[in-house]
């Protein structure tokens, strides 16, 4: 099988989110199928030539072609600053104007042309703009999040005007294109049961296969035994969905925790902390603020309860996989685990209101055995659904169901008289 794999972004290093989840599966890929790579450079990722070689050459390693392209509106706040004035008249979702490219667009075309892989794939509803209308190829469409439910939910988060004004249209320019795109593919990979039923409500005509998110099993392990009364909370503070737990829990959980257990301590571990974080550990040193690390691993091992106070998201968090791999105790709310087949009471346990949450932590912090109870039922489960070997195996899968559904189309298509043997009606999206 040959895979033309379009990527928002390079997947290395595979530090956290779409970054992981993009570099564990292209390498899944390349155990069974050849992979063309055609992927955009974040400058904020890949910020020096030595990094971006090294990832050059970490992807020619499951790979059999690597191409990388430059990423306008991230080279600096002035780009930025445009493409959202762009965005307001547009009817195209930000993401989608961040992410113009002619040249991304004629590579895509020629290796279409002179490849001829069986499968193309845009990871990410922003990528649908490269994918042509009338190729005969397979292709598959992947939706990290729904991403209008993300926007949604950061909407209602909101507490300036002129931003919630602006999340709000994006809300309905996401929503119009997840409807009109996603019908158009032969199959749409959902991070989980639960965005599979939104995008099928939002686009029933779609065709939807359910490939969660993995963890890389060998690589977080349970250390039991090496926890001191700490809390932690992992990932990047670039992303406002962490920027807003962490503020969250520190201003609503945080108090309540203290008061009864006054010697613990809260470690908010990833890259660019805002000024309010930095300032609040100022004040606080029971809050410690590292910023990026290049290996979360020793920091989760010693903290006896991993938090996840997230109020926005979507899809399923690839840092609670590897709190449960790590064989960590686990609090969260409801839309931090969902999409993730947990049961509360036996893997994690749940708190959607600042009281029920630090109940539930300071219930931790006080019983080793129920933490440990909790760290190895969810250690259990990860290692027999979400290795990242058994998550690969889904995607191909999905890939054998698209390729299918295209050729049942194709079948369909010469019957009826279409001409380029049915590749028009695969387009319109209707069910096989």
């Amino acid at each position: 099988m040959k895979v033309l794999f379009l990527s928002q972004i390079v997947p290395y290093p595979p530090h956290g989110g779409v970054l992981q989840r993009g570099y564990h599966l292209i390498r899944e890929l390349g155990r069974h199928a050849s992979v063309h790579l055609l992927a955009f450079v974040h400058p904020d990722v890949l910020g020096t030539t030595a990094l971006l070689e090294e990832s050059r050459h970490a992807m020619l390693e499951c790979c059999e072609r690597v191409e990388y392209f430059p990423l306008w509106v991230k080279q600096s706040k002035l780009h930025l600053a445009a493409g959202l004035g762009m965005s307001l008249p547009s009817s195209k979702p930000f993401s989608m104007l961040a992410h113009r490219s002619p040249n991304f667009g004629r590579r895509t075309d020629a290796t279409l042309s002179s490849w001829r892989p069986d499968i193309l794939h845009a990871d990410t509803l922003a990528l649908d703009q490269f994918v042509p209308r009338d190729t005969a190829t397979a292709t598959v469409l992947t939706h990290h999040n729904i991403e209008s439910m993300l926007m949604r939910r950061r909407a209602q988060v909101e507490t300036r005007w002129a931003a919630r004004t602006f999340l709000e249209r994006e809300t309905v320019k996401l929503e119009h294109w997840e409807q009109l795109a996603s019908p158009r593919y032969d199959m749409n990979v959902t991070m989980s049961v639960n965005d599979a039923r939104e995008l099928e409500r939002l686009a029933p005509a779609s065709r939807i296969a359910v490939v969660p998110n993995g963890v890389n099993t060998d690589y977080f392990t349970t250390a039991f035994g090496e926890e001191t009364p700490a809390l932690i909370y992992t990932g990047g503070m670039n992303m406002f969905a962490n920027r807003d737990a962490v503020l969250h829990f520190l201003s609503d959980m945080w108090p309540l925790v203290t008061a009864a257990v006054p010697d613990v301590r809260f470690y908010a571990v990833g890259q660019d902390p805002p000024a309010e974080l930095r300032e609040f550990a100022a004040k606080d040193p029971r809050v410690v603020v590292t910023g990026f690390v290049d290996d979360i691993r020793p920091y989760v091992r010693k903290a006896a309860v991993y938090v996840v106070p997230l109020r926005v998201g979507g899809g399923t968090r690839l840092k609670v996989l590897d709190a449960m791999a790590s064989g960590k105790a686990l609090v969260s709310t409801s839309v931090g685990c969902e999409g993730i087949g947990v049961t509360p009471g036996e893997h994690l346990l749940i708190g959607d209101t600042p009281g029920q949450f630090a109940d539930a932590t300071i219930a931790l912090l006080r019983d080793q055995a129920r933490r440990t109870a909790l760290g190895t039922a969810a250690r259990e489960l990860v290692e027999s659904t979400y290795a990242w070997p058994i998550v690969g195996r889904q995607l191909l899968d999905a890939y054998d169901g698209a390729l299918r559904h295209r050729a049942a189309s194709r079948a369909a298509g010469m019957a009826a008289g279409v001409p380029g043997g049915g590749a028009g009606s695969v387009r319109q999206g209707a069910r096989p």
